[in-house]
This record gives C-alpha cells, sequence and structure tokens, in this order.
C-alpha cells in the first residue's frame, strides 16, 4: 500500500492513508488455525532463549510470537535489537503487547509486526479505557520511517479474578462473573465498535470457561478471542479451546530450565 498522501478533492486537504484498517497480521490472525501462542517477557527472558524459542515455535507453525510486560524501562534500547534477532532467526509475525506511557501511547519497537492496543474497559483510568489510543494516533506522524511502523490491532482486555499488579498500574476492575450484565455489556461495545480482538486475562486463576462461551456466542465471527493466564499445561489449552478461543496464551509455563519439554507437552495434539 503506497504511503504517500490522498487527496481530497472537496477541501484540497492532504489525507493520510488509514492507519487501522486491516493488515497482514490481522489476515493470519483470522485465518489461521486455533490453538496456543506463546508469550515471552523481553525483560525477563534473554535475547538468546527467546530467539531459540521462536525457531521453534516457527517449526511448529504458531501463528504469532507476543512480547509483552507489564512493566518495562528503556523501551526502545531494549527492544529493536530484541525483535530485530528474533525476526531475523524466524518467520513468525512479532506482535507486541504493553501497557501505554501517558504523554506518549503505546510503545512501538522498529520491525515488530503488530501492536495489541487494549482498551481496559474496566479501568477507572479513562486514559487506560480509552485516551491512549488516541495519544498514540498523534504521536505516529512525527515517526519517521512510517514503513517500519507496526499494524494496530483493536482489542477490548479484560482481567478476571485477583489482579492487584494490574489494578495498581492501570486502574484495573476485574470483572464480575456473578451475572451476565457486565460482560454483555462488554460484548456489546466489542461489537458495536468493531474491535479487531477481545483479550480475557486471569494472573492468578483461570477464565471461566462460561464467560469464553459467551464471548464466543455473541462476538462477530471476524473477532478474534484471545484467553490467557496461568496456562501451564496442554488440558488448560485444551479446555479454553474447546470452549472457543481462538487463541490461548502462555508466558510463565515456559520460564524454566526445562521449558523444550513443556513446550513439546503445550504444543501437541490434542490426546
Amino acid at each position: 500500500m503506497s504511503t504517500s498522501p490522498q487527496l481530497d478533492q472537496r477541501t484540497e486537504v492532504p489525507v493520510a492513508p488509514p492507519l487501522l484498517s486491516p493488515g497482514a497480521v490481522l489476515a493470519r490472525l483470522r485465518g489461521h488455525e486455533r490453538g496456543p501462542v506463546h508469550i515471552i517477557d523481553p525483560f525477563k527472558v534473554p535475547q538468546a532463549e527467546a530467539v531459540e524459542k521462536a525457531k521453534i515455535l516457527d517449526d511448529l507453525g504458531c501463528p504469532a510470537l507476543i512480547l509483552a510486560s507489564t512493566d518495562y524501562e528503556s523501551f526502545e534500547s531494549r527492544m529493536d535489537p530484541y525483535v530485530a534477532a528474533i525476526k531475523e532467526a524466524s518467520s513468525l509475525p512479532v506482535l507486541l503487547h504493553f501497557p501505554p506511557r501517558k504523554g506518549l501511547g503505546f510503545p512501538l519497537a522498529r520491525g515488530a509486526d503488530a501492536v495489541i492496543l487494549p482498551a481496559l474497559l474496566g479501568s477507572r483510568d479513562d486514559y487506560y479505557v480509552w485516551k491512549s489510543y488516541l495519544e498514540t494516533l498523534v504521536n505516529l506522524p512525527g515517526r519517521a520511517d512510517r514503513e517500519d511502523w507496526p499494524e494496530l490491532l483493536l482489542t477490548v482486555a479484560l482481567t478476571f479474578g485477583e489482579d492487584h499488579k494490574t489494578g495498581d498500574l492501570l486502574g484495573t476492575v476485574p470483572v464480575a462473573t456473578t451475572t451476565t450484565e457486565q460482560i454483555d455489556q462488554y460484548i456489546a461495545i466489542t461489537r458495536s465498535f468493531g474491535f479487531h480482538m477481545v483479550y480475557l486475562y486471569s494472573r492468578y486463576a483461570q477464565v471461566p470457561a462460561d464467560v469464553v462461551r459467551r464471548f464466543r456466542q455473541r462476538l462477530h465471527t471476524d473477532q478474534i478471542l484471545f484467553v490467557s493466564g496461568n496456562v501451564r499445561r496442554r488440558e488448560h489449552v485444551t479446555a479454553y479451546l474447546e470452549a472457543g478461543a481462538d487463541y490461548v496464551g502462555f508466558a510463565g509455563a515456559l520460564e524454566h530450565d526445562d521449558w523444550r519439554s513443556t513446550l513439546a507437552e503445550i504444543s501437541a495434539d490434542r490426546p
């Protein structure tokens, strides 16, 4: 797609190409076989280990690799070479998933294929609900080398169960699951505003299977349902897939010395 501004004949004002139109990564996620997706914390996992994992995940036919962290410092100096090393070693699309920084928006790394932009509908702070989106877009035109910008994946992100770390940092309140009223409201917003994805997350437990089913039954067919949190065995992946998740994220399960065995078990076909 050309990056040259198009001219609006009625107003004679240069109009930039749309930033939020579906791209190659979204098309790949929509068309790929459902299954597990590994999430690497680049501020915990050494670069060499991440590269080795990416090679194996690529050979396994995984849809993508997500780089994510709740806490981070010196983002650009750390992430640019980290992403470059992974991209050199594998063909997997690299997705970024990091909280925004007030005054800057969501952090972007050169060479990344896409960035998950989470609208935290359950946050008490409007910045994390929607203002961070606008701040990111405002800052984009000031960046050089437009072709290097990652694709933007508009995502509704919701947390389940106790999670003081995310709550303290981003003002999130766990979604109530005793009734379906709040869940249905979030589903309606997701459908009405045309979000690309929904990201359901539980730090210390699992997202209830009936919640996953309710989202899948009511979302548009092309809206991707991603579920993550405390996934450590293949049975956790299978349970989420059977409930309707398109992709099941797992991170901490591979943060140990014998991660190769765990990866083989999590990625294996269902028994």
